[in-house]
């Protein structure tokens, strides 16, 4: 088994993957699930006289979710912006932007802020001030608020830019058209809103930047080199056979951190975090040691929507890990409920909905035992990710995303 990095290119719009309600009006996601790209897999497979084999190599192969970005210079990671990831209310974005009209006050994580000062309560420190984080721009100096979207990292010789994917859209109004008679409804008309094959140039290069879409598979290295041929030949999401959804897949190189270093790093800042922190306490003297100097802590970022259960099989928003035959749960989270879905083009008809924490969500956990036992776990986690239908794109996590780092936007 490997984990192997792709990029996909759109050559048309894409209609992708929305729940499809009794409405005139079709949009899209901004981003191509997993789901997706494995029903496109599955249906080469059986065009292509694979039906006896189709089940086997479809179940032998983990898709993960594609997050779009502009093509500018070397990708280090593309990711969906994290519920503690904070911006300026009057001045959003990246001061690092490669589009001068987008550059914004700058974005930063709150994450280990806030765990550190969580932690500090813990041990009954009393704080001279309130919990409050500002833009850190001296003239404006108004509230943050979260970020939504998708971004990535990418970086050149000399330092690493952010930068913010701001869609396009491609809408058309069409005659309906009856399955019964092939010909249009009287006074029927639908509009899609499908997502752009273009982007925004940036404003200092001269090539016309590309849009494409990058994540990550899982399995042996033939049914990965099939995968990519299949999405070669085969259009995905809806509305194929009205000029949407023609795409090209390649491998792609992605320069993300390994775990053991990002792990390393998520600590140390806590410990610097913490350090900072507790010299705002009036009882600074009296607080017992620090916990995060004899504990690893790690966060887990979910880079889907992840559907959990509790110990009693009921639905929930808080993951519990099995690591070194213990059973872990999360000391402190951000999160948000959502619902998992979709739309089976095969059979025209939505598919199960269920309960399932935001995409972006955090939790962190910490961890008393050896080292090794835990990287070498939350490599599997990270692999395999966390909940159920994980076959098809849902729960798919980071151990310690690296813009948890990003206390102040470099």
């Amino acid at each position: 088994m490997s984990i192997q990095w792709l990029a996909i290119k759109p050559e048309e719009p894409l209609l992708l993957g929305n729940v499809k309600s009794n409405t005139n009006f079709l949009s899209t996601l901004d981003y191509i699930p997993g789901r997706v790209l494995r029903g496109a897999w599955a249906s080469w497979l059986l065009n292509n006289g694979f039906a006896e084999t189709v089940v086997n190599k479809v179940k032998g192969l983990q898709i993960g979710n594609f997050f779009p970005t502009a093509e500018w210079r070397k990708i280090k990671y593309v990711s969906p912006f994290l519920l503690s990831m904070l911006t300026c209310k009057q001045n959003s974005g990246f001061q690092t932007e490669p589009y001068k009209d987008n550059r914004g006050h700058g974005i930063v994580d709150s994450l280990l802020i806030q765990l550190s000062y969580y932690l500090l309560v813990e041990r009954k420190a009393r704080m001279c001030v309130p919990f409050s984080i500002l833009c850190q721009d001296e003239e404006c100096r108004s509230r943050m608020e979260h970020a939504g979207g998708f971004f990535s990292a990418q970086w050149d010789e000399a330092n690493t830019n952010y930068i913010r994917f701001r869609p396009k859209y491609h809408t058309q109004t069409r005659a309906a058209i009856s399955r019964y008679r092939n010909a249009s409804y009287e006074g029927m008309l639908y509009t899609t809103t499908a997502l752009s094959p273009n982007v925004d140039k940036p404003d200092d290069i001269r090539r016309p930047a590309d849009l494409k879409f990058v994540g990550r598979v899982q399995g042996s290295e033939d049914n990965i080199e099939n995968l990519v041929g299949a999405l070669n030949e085969t259009p995905i999401g809806s509305k194929c056979s009205i000029g949407y959804g023609r795409i090209s897949c390649k491998k792609e190189q992605v320069d993300l951190e390994s775990l053991e270093n990002r792990l390393e790093a998520f600590n140390n800042l806590l410990i610097n975090i913490g350090g900072d922190l507790s010299r705002l306490a009036l009882n600074e003297n009296e607080l017992p040691e620090r916990p995060e100097r004899d504990r690893i802590y790690f966060s887990l970022d979910l880079m889907a929507p992840a559907i959990l259960k509790d110990s009693d099989g009921l639905p929930s928003l808080i993951p519990s890990l099995q690591i070194g035959g213990k059973t872990i749960e999360p000391i402190f989270w951000l999160t948000r409920p959502d619902f998992a879905g979709g739309w089976s083009d095969t059979w025209g008809l939505q598919k199960q909905t269920a309960l399932a924490a935001r995409i972006g969500s955090s939790y962190v956990f910490k961890w008393d035992g050896p080292k090794e036992t835990l990287v070498n776990a939350l490599k599997n986690i990270e692999d395999a990710g966390v909940g159920e239908r994980r076959d098809e794109g849902f729960g798919e996590c980071w151990i310690c995303h690296p813009f948890h780092q990003e206390v102040n936007e470099k």
